[in-house]
């Protein structure tokens, strides 16, 4: 009998690890393809960002071309251009600013026509206008005229112009060539194959779109994209146990985590159709030969399965070389268990038969044993024969009788212990709720004590010794200087000020002394006080604020909003970069009047949400111009917000500003508006009230 049962867990074992194999490989392929799509989508991306960039450089430029037709930029020319003892023409060295701005270098034989000085201004100002927006991706942004005549760069991390000679300039380089009309007659954009630059020390190619002006060539718009990330990524990011690399159509290899080396020897032209990889060599020739539909192929060597997905725009293949032992390891040890299962039943069989055999001897004396036996460790007895008509029978009817009636005391017992554990465990609940709110309530005593100790210190030992100063060197030192530090001294006791109101806000709020009024307020009349109030302070930052009149009455206490409003201009302010602006906006949505204040700041990270409007709440956000925070501004404006009957949401995308709105219910019945010529001595020819 038992090796019947092993020969079935055999075939078993081998059945379920044919399903296994061909369910782990259906499985694996689905995820297989799902990842290298994702994978493709994500490394697309700068490429094709890259390709619109320079054809949204293109177009501008045939754009204002356009208008710029005959028009004399001579003067401007000869303002900013010089040429060198070289014969090079650059930009004059007193406004040589690299880093913030393009960087021209004209080679020494162009004819500087009319028509061509407008090319070199206008590709100058593109340039210094498109270049920054496109450095937080791009290593650079640049224009070409006539291939090599003239040279225009947007890049701060050095100044391309003063660092090449006549010869660097005149020699054509691919960028420049593709673009003309011989070699591109599509005039489409293209790609250059990837190369390592000298000068950044690191992998990159380049996109060039051809311009061109009523059917004749200008030059080209490029971008040049590294390469370092997307090779990092290849390298190091995958499915556990699996390769990936990337090629080109042509073959050449791009990324592969163990033939870099090969690839910088080749300078970036290690070509897999002449390659002595073997391996690599045949899986690039089952890659070439699959069509276009085909996300999948075997290796040649039968090994593994290649996954393959486009990466557009420069239209090279993703791959991920996926071995098939992971699948077959993961079908033997299916088929491993189903075989230890069958042996696991096997034993159980023998197990219960042995059971069964001894159960049937000694049934009636094992039972009562048992019973005495637990009875006797305060434990439930087993059922015994009762039925029974002899004298066993009759000792087990007695002895059930006993067990009852010690059970019941039992369980009076248990009852009342019970109902002690319950009670001891409500005390528990209460005590932890308790804690939990002592240790809440500790926590915001520490952050107090910090602000005490550290917030309000330093200005206070900065006015002690700045008053100490004045009084040591008033007798010494001019008026203006005096004046000096008085301000400062100011300037101290505002922050001081400001520190200890939002900490005197927040304990009102929390303890429930605030009182509002609601009444109807004019927005424009209270925003047109508010942004004159402001006008001062954003000056020392060269801030503009932009707002929008539009009659919208809420139902709102004017203190209250007010301090909401102070308060997220003040947090627009604080991150917002020097010559910059604040949009505020007002409008009606789904009943309720919505004021939103939006800053061109660095934004707020996806991860520091959840602390925006915290009591004490710091992100990692620093202010532009090292102004101080508390962490309680913004839980005080949740705070009023609510209180008025409305609400506060943030919205913010990472690295592109930040957007607060806050909603407020309208008036029951319309309002008399305010008097007061706040919004009217602020509103701009254009409607616009601006600071």
């Amino acid at each position: 009998m038992a090796f019947r049962i092993a020969v079935v867990s055999l075939a078993i074992s081998a059945v379920s690890y044919y399903y296994s194999y061909m369910r782990l490989q259906e499985e694996a392929l689905g995820n297989l393809e799902k990842y290298i799509k994702a994978r493709s989508q994500i490394e697309s991306e700068p490429f094709l960002q890259a390709e619109t960039n320079t054809k949204l450089l293109r177009n501008e430029f045939i754009r204002r071309y356009a208008q710029m037709q005959g028009a004399d930029v001579s003067g401007e020319f000869h303002a900013l251009m010089k040429q060198d003892r070289d014969g090079m023409w650059r930009v004059r060295v007193e406004r040589d600013d690299f880093e913030y701005r393009a960087t021209v270098a004209l080679l020494p034989r162009v004819e500087l026509t009319p028509e061509f000085m407008r090319q070199v201004m206008l590709g100058y100002e593109l340039l210094s206008q498109y270049g920054p927006a496109f450095r937080n991706r791009y290593y650079d942004t640049f224009v070409d005229l006539n291939v090599s005549d003239g040279s225009l760069m947007f890049l701060p991390d050095l100044n391309y112009a003063r660092n090449g000679s006549v010869a660097d300039f005149e020699f054509d380089l691919e960028t420049e060539v593709g673009a003309t009309p011989a070699r591109n007659p599509e005039r489409k954009t293209f790609w250059t194959g990837i190369y390592f630059d000298k000068q950044a020390m690191q992998w990159m190619v380049s996109v060039v779109t051809p311009i061109d002006y009523l059917g004749r060539y200008l030059g080209g718009a490029g971008q040049d994209l590294l390469l370092d990330q997307l090779i990092a990524r290849t390298n190091s990011v995958g499915i556990p146990g699996t390769t990936n690399f990337i090629v080109t159509r042509e073959g050449d290899l791009i990324a592969h985590p163990d033939r870099m080396p090969q690839i910088e020897a080749m300078r970036g032209h290690y070509n897999l159709r002449d390659a002595d990889d073997a391996t690599l060599r045949d899986m690039y020739s089952a890659i070439a030969n699959a069509t276009p539909k085909q996300l999948f192929v075997e290796s040649p060597d039968g090994q593994s399965w290649l996954g393959m997905a486009q990466i557009r725009g420069a239209d090279w293949l993703f791959v991920t070389v996926y071995p098939k032992r992971l699948l077959q390891e993961k079908a033997a040890l299916a088929a491993s268990m189903v075989l230890l299962l069958g042996l696991i039943a096997l034993l159980i069989e023998l197990g219960l038969m042995a059971w069964v055999l001894k159960v049937d001897v000694a049934r009636p004396l094992g039972r009562l044993k048992a019973a005495i036996q637990s009875l006797a460790q305060g434990r439930h007895t087993h059922p015994l024969d009762t039925e029974r008509t002899d004298e066993l029978g009759e000792l087990a009817r007695n002895f059930d009788a006993m067990a009852s009636t010690i059970a019941h005391h039992r369980q009076n017992l248990e009852a009342q212990v019970a109902t002690r554990t319950e009670e001891l465990a409500q005390r528990n609940v209460q005590l932890e709720l308790v804690n939990a709110e002592l240790s809440r309530l500790n926590e915001e005593k520490n952050e107090l004590l910090t602000i005490a100790a550290h917030d309000l210190k330093n200005p206070v030992a900065s006015i002690a010794g700045m008053a100490g100063l004045i009084g040591s060197k008033f007798d010494v030192w001019p008026k203006e200087r005096v004046r000096d530090r008085l301000a400062g001294i100011s300037q101290l006791a505002n922050r001081i000020q400001r520190i200890l109101g939002n900490l005197l806000d927040i304990n009102t709020l929390e303890s429930g002394q605030y009182r509002l009024t609601l009444e109807p307020v004019l927005i424009d009349e209270l925003m047109g006080e508010l942004l004159a109030s402001w006008e001062g302070r954003l000056e020392e930052k060269q801030q503009r604020c932009h707002y929008q009149p539009n009659g919208l009455i809420v139902q709102a206490d004017r203190q209250a909003l007010w301090q909401v409003l102070d308060n997220l201009i003040s947090n627009a302010s604080k991150y917002t970069p020097h010559q910059s602006k604040i949009d505020i906006t007002a409008g009606l949505s789904l009943g309720m009047v919505e004021i939103a204040v939006h800053d061109y700041g660095p934004g707020i990270a996806p991860h520091e949400m959840d602390k925006l409007f915290r009591k004490f709440g710091r992100l990692s956000a620093v202010p532009t111009g090292g102004e101080h925070t508390t962490g309680l501004g913004l839980s005080i404006v949740k705070r009023l917000t609510e209180e008025m009957g409305g609400g506060v949401h943030c919205g913010s995308l990472f690295g592109h500003g930040t957007t607060f709105t806050v909603s407020l219910p309208q008036p029951d019945a319309p309002g008399a508006p305010r008097s007061g010529n706040s919004a009217e001595t602020l509103t701009a020819s254009d409607g616009k009230i601006g600071v």
